[in-house]
């Protein structure tokens, strides 16, 4: 097919039909799975430490199996994620039912379900509606325009999950970046949509627990050991990303040194004409979503005032709830769901299934022991900020949801064991866990723009720095200040 042909069937702010949500290697490399087995039984033949059962020795093994078969991925991420309960098994930490059991964890099926809820999206052109929305209203000023995309971005990734929402969004500043007449203006336009996109699905997905990977391990983490609900987090979250959103469009727009264009927005107002009002499958979804919205945030009180059984109402079963509705009335069935990344659902219950193991084995509270010492004898302000720099200089060579995994109990524990309250040291950490701005391997969303092939490798680098490291000093000072006014 002529190239001329190919760009003829390029419609304007078309959807991939089936989100690409990328999940790492596609094929097995048998030197990368030894190196990691290699790793994990190296750590069994070493001596026991002082402290230390047999049985925490084993699962400082599985720690290292997992942190190694996740970020190393001898196999595609799902299939890597799922060795780790059968390494547990294998390690005689636990039996195959005990070890598959995390998998089972409330949390994990919240995530599932905004996946689900994501699909509906996107089946029925409900996100792309909204994308020629938030075009129109820009005048085709491209400040405007790209302050628009990444303002719902943010939104949608709040409630969905945020690789969803950037699979969703990415070919819609592909298409935008078809209208600029100048092929060089074009490729500048369409790499900074495209990273706007990616940054503001990873802030917005920064606000709920519904929003990321690892948002959703670390609240399950925090729930275990006290109240700890969908708002709490919000409360927390949402002021950071208020601030993170506009700071990072700005620094976009100079950055990337957006031209000085003005774009037609003729043809999307015609799409927009085309689409009509909103069809009746539209209005339900959107229904669906403000009721889980409404029962996310209030749903435990709501529980208390009707004296309904506690639970009934908790953000998991709501999400179910949500699909099951949807499904009933034939507006995603199961087909539908054949294309959504079953792979975060492994992932995550692999972080749940390490979790359990550090702590049913007292190794969590043996780390936190080792660490504890030296970190009572710090100020507060620079043992947040040690940990801090920690998750987001690591997160940008890890998978972020793989670094929430493995991070979250362990920071759980260490609060526990240096008496300090746990949120105190988990959302702020795990939130910049979640500014993984700079390289392909930091998140799906970053994954996805490097196979996009709109961005060169030294802009996603150098744009990812200079937006995160501010991010991330926000978000220190932020929680610092919180914490001097005793608010957690």
């Amino acid at each position: 097919m002529s190239k001329r042909r190919l760009e003829r069937r390029v419609t304007p702010l078309e959807v991939i039909q089936y989100p690409f949500l990328a999940t790492g290697r596609a094929v097995f490399d048998l030197r990368r799975f030894l190196l990691v087995l290699g790793l994990a039984v190296g750590v069994l033949f070493l001596p026991t430490p002082p402290g230390l059962s047999p049985e925490g020795h084993r699962a400082v093994a599985l720690f290292v199996f997992t942190g190694a078969i996740l970020a190393l991925e001898p196999a595609p991420l799902p299939i890597s994620a799922l060795l780790v309960p059968v390494a547990q098994v294998a390690f005689g930490i636990d039996t195959v039912s005990g070890a598959f059991s995390a998998f089972a964890q409330p949390t994990v099926f919240l995530v599932l379900s905004s996946l689900f809820l994501a699909e509906a999206l996107r089946k029925h052109g409900l996100a792309r509606r909204l994308a020629i929305y938030a075009i129109v209203t820009s005048g085709g000023a491209l400040p405007r325009l790209l302050f628009n995309i990444m303002l719902l971005t943010g939104l949608m990734s709040m409630w969905v999950l945020n690789t969803a929402t950037t699979a969703v969004l990415i070919p819609v500043a592909i298409t935008v970046a078809q209208h600029v007449p100048q092929p060089e203006e074009a490729k500048r336009v369409m790499a900074a949509l495209i990273l706007g996109i990616a940054y503001a699905s990873s802030i917005g997905g920064m606000a709920t627990i519904v929003g990321s990977g690892e948002n959703a391990i670390a609240a399950g983490y925090l729930s275990a050991i006290g109240p700890f609900g969908f708002i709490d987090w919000m409360l927390y979250a949402v002021p950071v990303v208020l601030v993170l959103l506009p700071m990072s469009w700005w620094l976009i727009m100079r950055l990337m040194k957006m031209p000085n264009l003005h774009l037609h927005t003729l043809p999307a107002l015609r799409d927009l004409v085309r689409a009509g009002p909103l069809t009746g499958s539209e209005r339900r979804i959107l229904v669906v979503l403000g009721a889980c919205v409404v029962l996310w945030v209030g749903g435990s009180a709501i529980e208390e005032g009707l004296g309904l059984p506690a639970t009934l109402l908790s953000s998991a079963i709501v999400s179910i709830g949500a699909v099951a509705f949807l499904s009933f009335g034939e507006i995603i069935d199961w087909n539908d769901m054949k294309g959504v990344n079953w792979g975060v659902f492994l992932v995550i219950g692999a972080g749940f299934t390490l979790g359990d193991a550090l702590q049913k084995t007292g190794t969590a509270a043996w780390f936190a022991n080792l660490l504890a010492p030296t970190l009572q004898g710090l100020p507060f302000a620079l043992v947040l900020f040690l940990l801090m720099l920690l998750g987001f200089a690591i997160t940008q060579f890890m998978n972020d949801v793989t670094l929430g995994a493995i991070l979250a109990p362990v920071l759980v524990t260490l609060a526990q064991a240096s008496n300090t309250s746990a949120p105190r040291l988990v959302v702020p950490t795990i939130l910049a866990v979640g500014l993984a701005f700079m390289l392909p391997s930091a998140s799906a969303r970053m994954t996805l723009v490097a196979v996009s092939g709109t961005v060169q490798g030294k802009d996603m680098v150098r744009v990812g720095l200079l937006i995160g490291v501010p991010a991330v000093l926000i978000v220190y000072l932020f929680f610092l200040g919180m914490s001097a006014l005793g608010l957690i």
